[in-house]
């Protein structure tokens, strides 16, 4: 067996055709909207924001005063105009903007938990109904740090009682099919602190939401490792979607984050 570390990557996120944006707003407010995209693209961190903030402004046509004859002011920055958003709780427009995650080494303890939250996002695992692994691989919780030589002992004899298991059939003369579902069988025997893979996309909305629940104290050690990476990582990246967000470092060393605006 081997010990591995959860890792997190950004893989992709949201972006703009900025020649279509453009043209979009210049059917919807002229030379006034045009002039603010001009002066906010310069400044935009990244597109998810730049495609939120122009979401959330599209509702009134507030890209400029006398494009609305109600507003008579705008919020001149962005950082103003989403930090405003937020604190009115206006969540839905944060929900249009995506970014796509590769979960890796982590285990089917943290999956089953992240698969809980369906609610804007999309799911790729990796299956063990057809990867049959090579090698039993986890992730040690701080819990048992002082029993890893135990850990360790009791993963090796199921490793054992796996590949007995395994090789008791006549792989070479199975079909792909046959392959197939005597490995789904044989999952069944697997611990699921064993490490895999997984996929997962969620708009902004939910991404805020799903940080503040699974790096909260009380969440399982595991998701809370990961969201934590997340948390930072979106910090960096989206500063001014996750601005309101601080965080008080635990026992573990994990980080929990809090949002000063939760009901976004």
């Amino acid at each position: 067996m081997e010990f591995v570390e959860p890792e997190v990557y950004l893989i992709a996120e949201t972006k703009i055709d900025f020649d279509q944006l453009e043209s979009m707003l210049g059917s919807v407010g002229d030379k006034t909207a045009t002039n603010w995209f001009a002066r906010t693209r310069e400044a935009s961190k990244s597109e998810g924001e730049l495609l939120t903030e122009v979401a959330g402004r599209i509702c009134y046509k507030s890209f400029g005063v006398g494009l609305n004859p109600n507003v008579t002011k705008i919020r001149e920055s962005s950082r103003d105009y989403i930090d405003n958003t937020l604190a009115k709780g206006d969540g839905s427009i944060f929900e249009h903007a995506t970014c796509t995650f590769a979960f890796l080494n982590v285990s089917r303890v943290f999956t089953h938990e992240l698969v809980r939250h369906r609610v804007g996002v999309a799911i790729s695992q990796e299956s063990l109904r057809y990867v049959r692994p090579t090698r039993l691989r986890f992730w040690l919780p701080p819990e048992l740090q002082d029993k890893k030589k135990e850990f360790k002992a009791v993963v090796e004899q199921a490793e054992r009682n796996y590949r007995d298991l395994e090789s008791s059939y006549d792989w070479e003369g199975m079909n792909f099919d046959a392959k197939k579902r005597v490995t789904s069988a044989l999952r069944r025997v697997v611990p699921d602190g064993m490490a895999t893979s997984i996929i997962w996309t969620a708009n902004h909305r939910t991404i805020r939401h799903v940080i503040t629940m699974r790096t909260a104290e009380g969440a399982e050690v595991e998701i809370r490792f990961v969201f934590d990476k997340v948390a930072r990582l979106m910090k960096s990246r989206f500063p001014l979607i996750y601005r309101d967000f601080e965080y008080t470092e635990l026992d573990d060393k994990t980080w929990s984050w809090r949002p000063k605006y939760n009901k976004a």
